[in-house]
């Protein structure tokens, strides 16, 4: 039972692991962020400054995710967990008929696995139920827009405004 828990606490380190080095360090992801969109400059050449101006204002920057989308990227990662666990046990399944491995070492894999699954599984519940648990507390203090809203802003037309 203990090789188990030691079997599956070096599978979560692992896992832990490569994904502190699969990211970049924070100050490069800060100024990243930081930089505005780039606007391809071949846009912009041989074109009147009416065209340009078009071309400009029809730019539509990337936008952020906001908390709807974060949930549905749980929701997602939740699904991606249990269709990896499906191909793990077919995997494991396929080697035990094929004679690759014996039964014992089967049923101990598929254990393994599901626990694993498990553990992934309710990290990412409780994730997504402390994220709607907040959107509910800030749609009752009425702090929160929603992502899916798209508010269109028209250019205003006419002499500048001045102070």
């Amino acid at each position: 039972m203990k090789s188990r828990w030691v079997v599956v606490a070096l599978y979560s380190l692992a896992g832990i692991s490569s994904i502190a080095v699969g990211q970049t360090p924070r100050t490069i992801r800060a100024t990243a962020a930081a930089e505005p969109p780039s606007m391809p400059l071949h846009a912009f050449t041989n074109a009147s400054q009416p065209e340009v101006i078009a071309r400009v204002l029809a730019f539509q920057p990337a936008k952020p995710l906001g908390p709807v989308d974060v949930l549905k990227g749980y929701e997602a990662a939740m699904t991606m967990i249990a269709d990896k666990l499906t191909a793990d046990l077919i995997s494991i399944s396929q080697a035990s008929r094929a004679n690759q491995i014996t039964r014992d070492q089967a049923e101990y894999l598929i254990q393994d696995r599901y626990q694993v699954s498990m553990m992934q599984h309710d990290v990412l519940v409780a994730l997504h139920e402390s994220l709607e648990r907040d959107i509910a507390q800030a749609a009752q203090h009425g702090s929160v827009s929603q992502s899916d809203t798209a508010i269109d802003v028209e250019p205003r037309s006419g002499p500048a405004l001045t102070q």
